[in-house]
């Protein structure tokens, strides 16, 4: 189209940025971005909250501020929807929420959107009463109805900082029917908090709504390996075995200039399998050195120690790290 065609406008350009967005490439939002400052389009609104979104996705939280600060007379709500979902996103609460009250401050209306970013921000940076405050006023002042986004963000908020009891209360008394989500934020704080008998009846709910659910059994399976718990974690495994519940393989995966990597645990495949083995082996041990002390409670596996630190240690989050 740049080529031949009639040249891209500002809608057109934060189209394909949404594009990279969700494909989480920075290098084609990157030559994107180099288009719209030739076409001395990269200046409108519409481009540039499309470029927070897009450096946001891809993990360029800096370039999303500098994008964010360029366009500093030219904000609307969606730009500072996006740059406090983007903090938010990356654990920066503090920063999203001081973002909040700026906006507030100059009579910016936040949407519901922009209420999933605050009240995300509240969850990394464990601040329950500020919460509370903030999903009142997303009703009571700003005519807000709490969705299925919000909702799961009060019970995860409620969930990490301990308060698992408050988090069941919530879902009784939410305004929406509580679905997968909502349980499975219930789920994921009773693995930290090693609560057994509150995670049966959040994975008893997901199946409910889900009976072939994997993750609901995985995550209860987990819950009881981290409490010690052997033989129900082995019995979770018998019932997905028994109901043919079949567990997705995760997978990890990387760009590195127009190349995509892709892992999965344990990966045989990969062309260059032997020297990201090498090299992961290498940093395993160079994090130990410093202090880093794997966390086996999660490995099923009835294995030996230094078993269970190998199959950390080739998942397929960590494989990726040797081509960084």
């Amino acid at each position: 189209m740049v080529k031949d065609g009639p040249m891209p406008n500002n809608y057109t350009l934060a189209a394909m940025l949404s594009v990279s967005s969700n494909l989480a490439s920075i290098n084609h939002g990157e030559q994107i971005h180099t288009i719209a400052i030739k076409l001395g389009e990269a200046s409108s609104v519409s481009v540039s909250n499309a470029l927070i979104n897009m450096y946001a996705k891809a993990g360029s939280i800096n370039c999303a501020r500098k994008v964010f600060i360029l366009i500093q007379h030219r904000r609307d709500s969606v730009s500072w929807t996006s740059m406090i979902m983007a903090l938010a996103q990356h654990g920066f609460g503090e920063e999203a929420l001081q973002l909040f009250e700026n906006m507030l401050g100059l009579e910016i209306t936040p949407n519901h959107i922009t209420y999933v970013g605050v009240l995300s921000a509240c969850t990394h940076v464990g601040l329950v009463e500020k919460g509370r405050i903030y999903f009142k006023m997303m009703k009571d002042v700003h005519d807000i109805e709490p969705t299925s986004s919000h909702c799961p963000c009060m019970i995860d908020l409620f969930g990490r900082a301990g308060l698992l009891a408050e988090a069941q209360d919530f879902i009784k008394i939410m305004p929406i029917e509580p679905d997968v989500i909502a349980w499975g934020s219930l789920l994921a704080s009773c693995k930290i908090h090693k609560n057994v008998e509150l995670a049966a009846i959040a994975a008893e709910k997901i199946l409910s709504i889900e009976p072939d659910n994997s993750g609901a059994y995985s995550a209860l399976g987990n819950v009881y390996l981290a409490c010690g718990k052997w033989e129900e974690a082995v019995k979770i495994r018998k019932w997905m075995k028994d109901r043919q519940v079949k567990k997705e393989q995760g997978i990890s995966w990387l760009q590195i200039k127009s190349e995509v990597h892709i892992f999965g645990t344990g990966d045989a495949l990969h062309p260059h399998r032997d020297a990201i083995y090498e090299t992961m082996a290498k940093i395993w041990e160079e994090i130990k050195k410093m202090g880093f002390v794997p966390d086996t409670s999660s490995v099923i596996h009835d294995v030996d120690l230094e078993l269970k630190e190998q199959i950390l240690k080739h998942h397929s989050e960590n494989l990726p790290l040797p081509l960084r």
